[in-house]
């Protein structure tokens, strides 16, 4: 029979003695090397951003490498990063990529950088006279195509659309088959025009007119940026009876 083991038999559990300084300066050291690894990520993303307009995928994968250069740089801080286990290096590298991440977002958007085109849409076409007051039966476009009748007293088409660009537009112009290039007017805030439409007009709409002399018109609208990116849409309009 098992002899039952008796209280005093019983070995006493000491917790370790806390280290204080080795704590602290564990502490400190992974501070900093959350500080290296911060501005480590604005060069990674510096490097990402001179190369996005070369190519977005290269850019992607040279700030991921840049990254990788932490081993290297960390020690240079005079980061000691032998005690440095997988967990620390997976920590650290989870702090470069968010950091390197939200640092490109940022100078790849005004006032940083621009690569955005601009953008032309809603674009609406009415018959119409000079000095009509009233709202105007506006078409839209349907596979790049508006078709709209031009009888008496109307004598010109109208044209409406909104031109817009994430900084601002530089250059704006309206072509016209058969009359050449039309000048396009702000709306922003005028009264609606066509009945489709509610509201003032937001910013970045325009119109333009012009008389109509034959039965179709390719009209291009071209929009440019400070940076040089543009847009460019073209369409038809057919003139029935």
């Amino acid at each position: 029979m098992a002899r039952r083991k008796r209280k005093e038999d019983e070995t006493d559990w000491v917790a370790p003695e806390f280290d204080e300084v080795t704590y602290m300066r564990k502490e400190i050291a992974g501070g900093r090397a959350a500080l290296a690894t911060v501005g480590w990520a604005i060069i990674g993303a510096i490097v990402s951003f001179l190369l996005y307009s070369v190519n977005p995928g290269l850019a992607f994968f040279a700030g991921i490498a840049v990254g990788f250069g932490m081993y290297l740089v960390l020690p240079l801080t005079g980061i000691n990063i032998k005690p440095f286990k997988r967990r620390d290096w997976f920590s650290h590298g989870s702090v470069y990529f968010f950091s390197w991440l939200a640092f490109w977002i940022l100078l790849l958007n005004p006032p940083f950088g621009d690569f955005t085109n601009p953008t032309i849409q809603a674009i609406s076409v009415a018959p119409y006279f000079d000095g009509y007051p009233g709202p105007l039966a506006c078409k839209g476009l349907t596979a790049g195509l508006a078709m709209i009748s031009v009888n008496p007293p109307n004598n010109s088409v109208y044209l409406l659309f909104r031109a817009t660009d994430n900084v601002g537009l530089a250059e704006l112009n309206v072509t016209v088959s058969s009359v050449g290039q039309v000048t396009p007017y702000p709306r922003t805030g005028s009264p609606n025009t066509c009945e489709r439409q509610s509201g003032p007009y937001p910013g970045g709409t325009y119109n333009v007119s012009f008389r109509s002399l034959a039965s179709s018109y390719r009209v291009t609208i071209s929009a440019r940026d400070a940076r040089g990116l543009e847009a460019v849409v073209g369409f038809e309009i057919q003139i029935g009876p």
